[in-house]
């Protein structure tokens, strides 16, 4: 990965109105601190009220723009209706939406409740589309903005234990894709990024849970490192943002010969599933 190119972000973000979601902690408060010194007035949302109020003291030192906090549950359409409404006139019609926010509860398929498939698709899908339909209509009437998404390496490569969250990631990965080509010739930008594996409080729940075997291999990145290098790969208006190795042979594999690239995931599952007692069939009964 290459240095931060702070040039670029600044001539990108300059002067720009922006929302983003999943601000209080991890990806989301890096990604505030390097857009602060430029953004013209920022939204921030969370659900963690202490979080967002003490990030925006720490912000208010460094930048000269209007920040506002509110506090929202993305699971809940009246909150986020109520946390967007009622806004000064620049972040009512925003030049940059940031959907950052997104959850993932891990579970074997058939252990996990319907609750939580609906909780992770509320939060990593439809509030991602609540926010961009609220806001997209501006932008194309304005003829400029962008949309940035952060979606997941899982919304394209599916990962054991993690059925409900890669349905959703799925989900919002092909949602983006399409809505792309919408977008095309309006002056409207959007930028997907298939975030890999980040060192967080999340991860670390994995390593010391049920599924800690699964996430051990995973080679990680620090929060403020995925936000240097996904706002720059932004500001080069890179369209579908990947940038780790491991993540990007996965994606080339996905490309050139998936049917090997999943029959290697399926053996990875078997291996998994022999550990847990799960695998009750030999290893050939994975060619159908």
């Amino acid at each position: 990965m290459r240095k931060l190119d702070e040039k670029k972000i600044a001539a990108t973000f300059k002067g720009k109105s922006v929302i983003l979601t999943g601000a209080a902690g991890g990806l989301g408060s890096c990604m505030a601190r390097i857009l602060a010194p430029h953004w013209k007035s920022a939204l921030l949302l969370d659900l963690n009220e202490p979080g967002l109020q003490a990030l925006a003291s720490e912000l208010r030192g460094v930048t000269k723009g209007q920040v506002i906090v509110r506090k929202v549950d993305l699971t809940d359409e009246r909150s986020l209706e109520q946390a967007t409404s009622d806004l000064p006139a620049d972040l009512g019609n925003p030049d940059v939406l940031i959907n950052n926010a997104g959850i993932s509860i891990m579970s074997l398929a058939e252990k996990q409740p319907l609750a939580d498939y609906r909780k992770m698709m509320e939060v990593n899908y439809f509030a991602v589309i609540a926010l961009i339909g609220k806001f997209l209509p501006g932008m194309l009437q304005r003829g400029d903005g962008r949309l940035l998404t952060i979606a997941s390496g899982s919304g394209v490569l599916a990962n054991y234990g993690g059925a409900g969250y890669c349905g959703s990631k799925f989900a919002v990965v092909g949602y983006m894709e399409a809505l792309r080509q919408e977008l095309a010739g309006t002056g409207v930008k959007t930028n997907t990024v298939l975030l890999p594996t980040v060192m967080t409080e999340f991860h670390q729940r994995v390593l010391d849970g049920e599924f800690g075997d699964m996430a051990k291999g995973l080679p990680t990145i620090t929060p403020q490192v995925a936000a240097e290098e996904l706002l720059k790969q932004t500001a080069g208006n890179t369209e579908v943002i990947s940038f780790t190795p491991t993540l990007k042979a996965g994606l080339l594999a996905n490309g050139i010969a998936p049917s090997i690239l999943r029959l290697a995931m399926s053996v990875n599952g078997y291996l998994l599933n022999k550990k847990r007692g799960r695998a009750t069939k030999g290893l050939l009964s994975l060619k159908g």
